[in-house]
């Protein structure tokens, strides 16, 4: 049967044609909303229903701009549901109770004890079990030192010219590879020469990125000449990264011994950085991958050279008090137990040809100082277990000011026992003027600097509990005006004298230092480490004033310094530690803004509690971008300084940011 013809719709130009197929019918895409209420076609597009045309041109402008814009996630404005957007994730992080920042809430809680009546409580961050919740630093979210940078200003493979890694080399052994000894200068002389002489054609990605990490280290602490901070930062970040660029990768799927040092140095790097977070989780690695080479154990070592063993000792050793100063600093569980140290003590270097000893005088003192501080982060591990529970939180059961007395007094005992066992090279100083009147620039006199301030530092972290205890006692039942102290407490009061006193003489060393004849660098500890003790010694001095206030604590020592001296040395010191470091010259004015006369203080908040607050242009600090530098978290409550939060982290400390990301696109 023939097939029968049938109309089509109107929209169709022509009629179907007899053996041809039929033409489906052509649908609208886009119809009006009348229209689709109607169920009826959409014809003709244009004229009454130019709205269509209107939803085609603004689909298209869409696509366009999808393709040629930029990642929708990067944009702060809202999304339209056409695509994704991301917001800055809050992080939740721990500070224990051997952190400065757990110190500083009581700090500050006792200071401003005389205003909390008058003031309204906010609610605070910070909960009682020490976790602080904040916003971390644009820069530590959206860059990762696991992954390389988007902006990567140079190829990975790239290398500095012959002088300058020369150069870079040599500052590094004199300085922090003197400090931790972990790398043979020789053997690793030797590695380079060999690769620099075939330009570097065969070497070892691994090795590389511990070459350009001590690279990255060198420039970072090289105070020589007249190079700011800021430039030493954006060049050392761009170094840093190309290590990072060159090892990511193998890093999470190589064991090897470059890969554990290259990780230990880029650790040991962000040290000195406003990238804590990083810092945290590449520590972790590290860990794990030196216990996956079996760094811990002396049987994983044997048949080795003898100068391959010492190299595997004396890098876990370091691992082991870079996991002892993070844990003190951030007050976290330590990742290594004392109980995993089996190793030997580090020992002299042996020549390649011999295997009896053979050193020179400066291996010698270096060696005897590596084995001083590892076998003094030992007491600080027994510190942090018997005074800190392992900053594991607080228990069910708080330790009463008996326990923490014997504790301390034990552990007291033990830290004479350490400088007894001192060789005659590395005695330690008594005072600053020890320091003045022993004016040279010799190996022995810096690294009897140094360990005096780690030795203070120790002598700190044990005694500061106790004055925790009494800023509480403070807090809680105010002046004890007319009524005497409690037994214990007066018995916590002369064991935190032995505190104040290592706070004082820190920052007396370190003045004393500074206004030397010979460049303070040459004779100090690593600039971020100095900053480091200056600032927990002041903060400690502070808490001296409290007790001054309260009549708590006598000045019965005639050689002892006033509060506000031993505050003036400590701005003064930090004003001339570093050349353009605005890290630096933040807490040196932080430190002074504490330090003002507590009525000037009051005077300060009555006015500006009305508003009254000077707008100097500068953009508001964050909490955690002031205290991440120093090791320390967001304060617990802004109304526990008798400063407003406004005023404390606001237009004083507006230069405070260094963005490293930021540098190194401008490098």
């Amino acid at each position: 049967m023939a097939p029968t013809t049938s109309a089509q719709p109107d929209d169709m130009n022509q009629t179907h044609r007899e053996g041809e197929p039929l033409a489906k019918r052509r649908r609208t895409a886009l119809a009006c909303s009348a229209c689709r209420a109607r169920k009826s076609r959409c014809d003709p597009p244009m004229g009454d229903h130019s709205s269509i045309s209107t939803v085609r041109q603004i689909q298209d402008e869409v696509h366009v701009d999808g393709v040629n814009g930029e990642d929708p996630g990067s944009d702060d404005t809202k999304t339209d549901g056409l695509a994704l957007g991301f917001v800055d994730e809050p992080t939740t992080e721990f500070y224990g109770e051997s952190s400065s920042i757990a110190f500083t809430r009581c700090l500050l809680e006792a200071m401003s004890l005389d205003l909390t009546a008058k003031r309204t409580k906010t609610k605070s961050p910070c909960n009682e079990n020490g976790f602080v919740e904040c916003n971390i630093a644009p820069v530590s979210q959206q860059q990762s030192v696991m992954e390389s940078p988007k902006d990567q200003p140079s190829s990975p493979m790239t290398l500095v010219s012959e002088t300058e890694m020369d150069s870079l080399l040599d500052i590094y052994f004199n300085d922090y590879g003197s400090l931790f000894p972990f790398l043979h200068e020789p053997t690793f002389r030797d590695t380079y020469n060999d690769y620099k002489a075939s330009g570097f054609v065969k070497a070892r990605r691994g090795w590389l990125g511990v070459l350009t990490m001590t690279f990255a280290m060198a420039t970072h602490i090289n105070q020589n000449g007249k190079v700011s901070a800021k430039h030493r930062f954006r060049r050392s970040h761009v170094l840093f990264q190309r290590a990072v660029s060159l090892c990511s990768e193998l890093s999470v799927r190589t064991v090897s011994l470059d890969i554990v040092q290259y990780l230990l140095l880029a650790v040991l790097y962000l040290q000195g950085t406003q990238m804590p977070v990083q810092m945290w989780t590449m520590h972790g690695m590290l860990v794990r991958t030196a216990t996956a080479l079996g760094l811990h154990s002396e049987q994983a070592a044997q048949g080795l050279h003898p100068i391959q063993q010492e190299i595997r000792r004396r890098t876990w050793l370091t691992i082991y008090c870079l996991d002892r100063i993070l844990s003190v600093t951030w007050g976290r569980p330590p990742a290594i137990p004392d109980e995993y140290i089996v190793v030997k003590l580090p020992s002299p270097w042996v020549t390649m040809t011999e295997t009896t000893t053979h050193h020179s005088n400066a291996g010698d003192i270096h060696t005897a100082f590596f084995d001083a501080t590892v076998r003094l982060l030992q007491v600080v591990g027994r510190s942090l277990a018997t005074q800190y529970g392992q900053n594991l939180g607080p228990g069910d059961q708080k330790i009463d000011e008996s326990t923490a007395i014997h504790a301390a007094s034990t552990m007291r005992q033990d830290l004479r026992r350490w400088t007894s066992s001192l060789p005659s090279c590395l005695d330690l100083y008594e005072t600053g003027s020890d320091v003045h009147l022993q004016n040279d620039n010799t190996i022995s006199n810096r690294l009897r600097i140094i360990l005096t301030l780690r030795y203070h530092f120790v002598n700190i972290l044990i005694h500061r509990p106790l004055l925790c205890t009494i800023l509480r006692y403070l807090t809680l039942l105010g002046s004890p005006t007319g009524r005497p102290l409690p037994y214990r407490i007066q018995l916590a009061v002369a064991e935190a004298h032995e505190c104040i006193v290592s706070a004082e003489k820190t920052i007396e060393v370190v003045h004393a230092v500074i206004n030397a004849p010979y460049p303070s660098h040459t004779r100090l500890d690593v600039w971020f480490f100095t900053l480091f003790h200056v600032l927990n010694s002041a903060l400690v001095i502070l808490g001296r004033s409290v007790l001054e206030q309260h009549a708590v604590y006598i000045n019965d020592n005639a050689t002892q310094s006033s509060v506000q001296d031993s505050l003036n040395q400590a701005v003064e010191s930090l004003d001339k530690l570093d050349k353009d470091n605005h890290v630096v010259y933040d807490c040196a004015r932080f430190i002074a803004r504490l330090s003002q006369p507590q009525s000037d203080q009051v005077a300060k908040q009555d006015s500006l509690g009305n508003g009254c607050i000077a707008d100097t242009g500068s953009e508001e600090l964050t909490d955690e971008q002031l205290w991440s530098t120093v090791g320390l978290s967001s304060l617990p409550d802004p109304d526990m300084v008798p400063l407003p939060r406004g005023e404390l982290f606001g237009h004083s400390f507006g230069g405070l940011s260094l963005s490293l990301d930021q540098l190194s696109s401008t490098y």
